[in-house]
């Protein structure tokens, strides 16, 4: 069953519940948080996500992003500190060194996953719909995300052959995270 609407319908005490302006704005917030991430790392990119969250706050939507944001940080954290240990991606000194050796994803690669979780059920509810189809999109449009990445000098990619498992884990994970959110709104 298709989402109809239910997000959009909580937000019409707005300027931005205009049908669809949410969504291209929440798009665009997204887009300029990428950019601020991979270009400029915390430094820039904190600012992004606070507005992103200021917006989802305003607009009395964060308590329903909440669990979307909690669990796309915890896996972003996850698979990028994995992609990290088996050289899949290397980071280079933007990566966050822990006592006893251990060595974490950088806090902005986070923080794009935490405005990717910002962004489930406004900008990319076209996915949820199709749950399928959005994992097929977002995980064959990974590795070229982390390669335009790699170009702007944000991480380094040793070998391809490590995209493939990468984009094949991403379409595991976004399956997963469109039908557990096309579940979630269409029972609300």
């Amino acid at each position: 069953m298709p989402i109809k609407g239910k997000v959009a319908d909580r937000l019409q005490s707005s300027m931005l519940s205009v049908p669809g302006r949410y969504k291209v704005a929440n798009a665009l917030m997204l887009k300029g948080a990428w950019l601020c991430c991979v270009l400029g790392g915390v430094v820039f990119g904190l600012p992004a996500l606070l507005i992103m969250f200021s917006v989802s706050l305003w607009q009395k939507e964060l308590r329903h992003d909440l669990p979307y944001v909690l669990v796309l940080g915890a896996a972003g954290l996850c698979l990028d500190t994995l992609w990290l240990h088996t050289g899949v991606l290397d980071y280079g000194s933007a990566a966050v060194g822990l006592p006893l050796g251990l060595t974490l994803a950088p806090a902005w690669i986070v923080m794009l996953w935490l405005a990717v979780g910002l962004s489930i059920r406004h900008s990319l509810i076209f996915l949820v719909n199709r749950p399928l189809f959005g994992a097929l999109l977002v995980g064959c449009g990974s590795p070229l995300s982390y390669l335009t990445g790699e170009r702007f000098g944000a991480v380094e990619i040793p070998s391809m052959d490590g995209l493939v498992v990468l984009a094949a884990v991403w379409i595991g994970l976004f399956f997963a995270v469109f039908s557990w959110a096309k579940t979630r709104l269409t029972t609300d």
